[in-house]
């Protein structure tokens, strides 16, 4: 089970969204991705998708990882979906549905959206987890921290 974490600037206290620094989707017929709380994903992918859909090929196109994201720029806060995994990698969710859980393990897929900024369409943007120790974005002068919440989901 992963830690909820706090990812905050230790001097003018900017914040980033609170969690695990990324959270799993699946995509409805619209193309709109719900997540899908953990822990139980599966029984999202199960409800949006149904039953007839649960086919490798859809699963893999439907399903992801969108990371909390940062523009370096504007400070645009946004998830995307950039192939990044903190505490474990994309879940082949075909394979989980059926296996144990305790002997699963994931693989990795590509990332679907491109590292830039929705808003102001700056390269320079950097994932929640990829901020952890680095510079302020906002003041330059405090360090952004992971802060264990002790909270787990």
């Amino acid at each position: 089970m992963p830690a909820i974490n706090e990812y905050k600037c230790n001097k003018c206290g900017f914040e980033l969204p609170r969690g695990w620094g990324h959270h799993f989707y699946v995509e409805d017929n619209k193309g709109e991705r719900i997540t899908c709380p953990h822990p139980g994903e599966e029984f999202t992918v199960r409800q949006i998708l149904g039953a007839s859909e649960l086919v490798p090929a859809v699963v893999e196109r439907r399903t992801g990882f969108n990371s909390h994201c940062i523009c370096l720029d504007c400070l645009h806060q946004f998830k995307a979906d950039l192939g990044e995994s903190g505490w474990s990698p994309y879940i082949d969710i075909t394979e989980l549905l059926k296996a144990d859980p305790l002997e699963y393990k994931p693989k990795l897929r590509d990332a679907k959206d491109r590292r830039e900024c929705p808003q102001c369409k700056s390269k320079n943007v950097k994932t929640e987890l990829e901020m952890v120790g680095q510079p302020c974005p906002k003041c330059k002068e405090g360090i952004i921290e992971e802060i264990w919440t002790g909270a787990i989901s």
